[in-house]
């Protein structure tokens, strides 16, 4: 099957990522099967989208994964409606691979009933959370990860069974969804995937004469992926965008309705063209054990280290004074030649992070806010420190801090340059300011890389 609407010009698919990690992940989705995508940090007018003529999927970069449903009900409304305006054939809520949410934070329930204020006509919502490429699977509604070569429940995978703030006790999706408020739930299964494209439409159609709310979509190989594609193709039956929830899985599904396959990506223009570089600033926020290890890996391959405490940040609220000492030390280890990493925490073991929680109960803040307080910490540190000594290349890891800290950086729009790790590219990055203009920038998720991933970055 194939829509050539491509050929038009015409937008295909917009989405909002609920993290910003998440988002450039499926821009690398998107763009490895050949949809040119621009991520935004702003859902972009005609103004800003004439900058990028011949762009074929829009990506605004949210952090609703974060958000208290009041706080969703208010964000995301008019995003929605914007993304609608686009006139794209589908509107994406990107969420993660992992399901990362909960009845307080990131309510993907929440999300199924926001959207149908906006997208009246459609009675029901595809909720795709497979990602193959990135070996996250589902499983007769039950979601696995793959880490360090094993595939493990979702209620049983190391980390997010253990998620600081999001941690995940059930594997079947529909009933973490109806957890959070949802209302009836389907599944096309495995089995049903296997049969032809008639067979499946059929049995959706069984399914949808019980009404449900929403319905999710197993997939654990390529060929699932590109028939759920065909489904979400057929059901779209009007001239109205199709609503979708799910993980960068809807860019391969999407691309297979288009015709396209999994190609190299190939940049669009000389803007997004790699440079090599001699150093490397890296800011983390991630408690994850993948982190952890790529983490201490650079730590003993040269690469210089500064600890950065929540005590520390919150105590310098009022002053500029340990800002700039961190700054001032980064800048210093930047002018005498090193690749330098500033990290909050070693893993989810680190005793700073039960330090870290207690002190936000103690200020009378949610233990959430962390993400909040440290990225924009990072964030701002991080433009200070390229502004002054010109590094051209920053990694950002952890979702919650990728959502803040990339506020911070002064940048309006980001556009692949080329893969590192599935889930984790190298952007080539847009502002005004034209000592952040054409900053590189990898955006990467706590569970995403080798051990070895920013040395990978550094040596590209």
């Amino acid at each position: 099957m194939r829509d050539d609407s491509i050929e038009s010009g015409k937008i295909v698919l917009s989405f909002y990522g609920d993290d910003f990690t998440g988002s450039t992940d499926a821009m690398e989705s998107l763009t490895v099967h050949g949809l040119r995508t621009v991520l935004f940090l702003d859902v972009p007018d005609r103004a800003v989208l004439a900058r990028f003529p011949g762009i074929q999927c829009v990506g605004v970069a949210g952090n609703s994964r974060v958000m208290n449903p009041s706080q969703m009900e208010r964000e995301l409304p008019s995003i929605f409606r914007a993304l609608r305006e686009l006139g794209s054939d589908y509107v994406h809520y990107k969420v993660c691979s992992t399901f990362d949410s909960s009845v307080e934070i990131g309510n993907i329930a929440t999300v199924l009933r926001i959207s149908q204020d906006t997208f009246k006509q459609q009675s029901w919502t595809p909720v795709f959370v497979a990602s193959p490429d990135l070996q996250r699977y589902t499983v007769f509604g039950n979601h696995y990860a793959a880490m360090r070569g094993d595939v493990y429940r979702l209620d049983r995978h190391p980390t997010m069974s253990r998620h600081p703030i999001t941690p995940m006790h059930e594997a079947d999706l529909r009933l973490v969804l109806q957890q959070q408020g949802a209302g009836a739930v389907e599944l096309i299964d495995v089995l049903h995937l296997n049969g032809t494209q008639a067979e499946v439409w059929d049995i959706l159609q069984r399914k949808l004469a019980n009404q449900p709310e929403a319905v999710v979509f197993d997939a654990l190989t390529k060929e699932h992926v590109q028939q759920v594609g065909a489904v979400l193709a057929r059901a779209r039956q009007t001239d109205e965008p199709m609503f979708i929830v799910g993980s960068s899985g809807i860019g391969h599904a999407i691309s297979a309705i288009h015709g396209h396959s999994h190609t190299a990506p190939k940049a669009a223009d000389k803007d997004v063209e790699m440079h090599k570089v001699d150093q490397l600033l890296v800011v983390s926020g991630s408690c994850s054990p993948v982190t952890q290890q790529q983490l201490q890996w650079a730590l003993n391959h040269g690469f210089e280290g500064i600890h950065l405490s929540l005590q520390a940040v919150m105590d310098e609220t009022d002053s500029k004074a340990g800002l700039q000492d961190i700054v001032k030390r980064a800048c210093d280890a930047v002018r005498h030649g090193k690749s330098l990493i500033i990290y909050t925490a070693l893993g989810p073991d680190d005793p700073s992070i039960q330090e870290n929680q207690r002190q936000m109960i103690d200020s009378g803040l949610q233990i959430s806010d962390s993400g909040r307080i440290l990225g924009s910490y990072l964030g701002e540190v991080s433009r200070q420190v390229i502004q002054e000594t010109g590094i051209r290349r920053l990694v950002i890891s952890g979702g919650d801090t990728s959502s803040y800290a990339t506020r911070q950086l002064g940048i309006y729009a980001m556009e692949m340059i080329t893969s590192i790790s599935p889930g984790a590219p190298l952007c080539r990055c847009y502002s005004d300011d034209v000592r952040i203009d054409g900053l590189e920038l990898a955006l990467k998720g706590g569970q995403f890389g080798g051990e070895d991933y920013f040395m990978q970055v550094l040596n590209l």
